[in-house]
């Protein structure tokens, strides 16, 4: 019984673990673009959040990005450059959430070239040292699979260094393929658990990425819920069913 009861506990805390820890993905499609950003940050529902809107180099305290993967690992404290969407015209209009720059996937941010750039990144991460109970950033010029100009590639999106599976599957009929605005997500923490990291990943070819009003929350993260009861109601459960087989065993 020992043995069946502990087993049924570890399989139990590992549920309640997973719940506990699980960020919830909050996708915003184009739609909820708006020039007025006070507008919009209600809309994305990071009202009151601390913005890096990347119209110049310095980045909000804590913030930091490494590019890797296909170019040589380089973390960024401030911008290199600032890159404006009118940079190559058509091919990467309208793909910021306000003002005209974001941060790319290239280093010096900026492409080599507009049309065969040799200076893309795979992997981006965004890093937030202190952590946020919420993080949002809003994506550019994801060329997937299903894009209208120049089909590329799907995207993996990492929470904390965690795969939380394929950025267009996740984002479902919330996300627009293409060369403008994608969509906007939101990360919020569950029962404590900060945002320090988010991932980017070009899985299977070199797509040039835009990324803009990325929005942090230093507010007490969503509270967790009650597993821990649930948890103790389900060993109690099996006990009793346990003793009632014994008894009827026993008869």
């Amino acid at each position: 019984m020992f043995r069946r009861l502990s087993k049924l506990f570890g399989v139990t805390a590992l549920f309640v673990y997973s719940l506990h820890a699980s960020p919830i993905l909050n996708f915003f499609p184009v739609s909820s673009f708006d020039a007025n950003t006070s507008a919009m940050d209600a809309t994305l529902g990071v009202t009151g959040f601390t913005v890096d809107t990347f119209e110049n180099a310095t980045l909000i305290p804590g913030l930091t990005y490494t590019l890797g993967g296909g170019v040589p690992t380089t973390t960024y404290s401030t911008l290199p450059a600032l890159f404006s969407e009118s940079a190559c015209g058509s091919l990467t209009a309208d793909s910021v959430w306000d003002g005209t720059d974001g941060v790319t996937n290239t280093t010096g941010n900026a492409p080599s070239n507009c049309s065969t750039p040799t200076n893309i990144a795979n992997t981006i991460t965004f890093n937030y040292a202190s952590g946020a109970s919420s993080f949002g950033i809003g994506f550019g010029n994801f060329q997937s699979p299903n894009s209208p100009q120049f089909p590329i590639t799907n995207h993996e999106l990492f929470v904390n260094g965690i795969d939380m599976g394929e950025l267009e599957t996740l984002a479902g009929s919330n996300w627009t393929a293409g060369l403008a605005r994608n969509a906007y997500l939101r990360i919020d923490g569950t029962g404590g658990t900060m945002i320090t990291s988010v991932e980017i990943e070009n899985l299977t070819a070199s797509d040039v990425l835009v990324f803009d009003h990325l929005a942090v929350s230093g507010e007490t993260p969503v509270p967790e819920p009650h597993y821990w009861p649930m948890l103790l109601a389900v060993i109690f459960l099996y006990l009793l069913w346990h003793r009632r087989r014994t008894i009827t065993i026993n008869s």
